[in-house]
């Protein structure tokens, strides 16, 4: 499976007393790349709205391998599992830019729910037709072509 890579640079407010990346801010950068993928779909929380859908977040998990630093320039990838009931899970890796190092990794997993709160069990179609340019840019290419 491909990915999406949005590229940040580790600002001061995030690191801690020990010029460490404060574990938290590693979420947030999860945010930080879906977002950044979603939108280039136009299916940010906005247009999900829009479409009679919310889409809480159920699970997240997040492994640390090593820290990041002050000044260091981060690359967040982002990619997102095709579903096979009505829910999307993203996996992400935050990976030092200068030499590729995996710092963290993580999954999160949202359920769709429509906005009166009643949880679906199958994506409706409108929201599969939405979402298939975005699973086709993630889709590896085709070896055998």
């Amino acid at each position: 499976m491909r990915y999406d890579e949005t590229e940040i640079k580790v600002r001061f407010n995030e690191v801690d007393s020990w010029g460490i990346v404060w574990h938290g801010h590693y979420i947030a950068w999860f945010e930080v790349g879906r977002m950044a993928l979603l939108g280039k779909f136009h299916l940010l929380p906005r247009d999900f709205t829009q479409m009679g859908y919310i889409a809480p977040v159920v699970d997240l998990k997040c492994l640390y391998k090593e820290p990041a630093r002050l000044d260091e320039e981060i690359l967040i990838r982002t990619s997102v599992v095709k579903p096979t009931k009505a829910a999307l899970t993203f996996r992400f890796q935050v990976l030092r830019k200068k030499d590729g190092k995996l710092l963290a990794s993580g999954e999160e997993t949202q359920v769709l729910l429509t906005l009166d709160g009643r949880m679906l069990y199958i994506i409706p179609q409108d929201l599969k037709e939405r979402l298939k340019p975005l699973f086709d840019y993630l889709e590896e290419p085709d070896s055998a072509a």
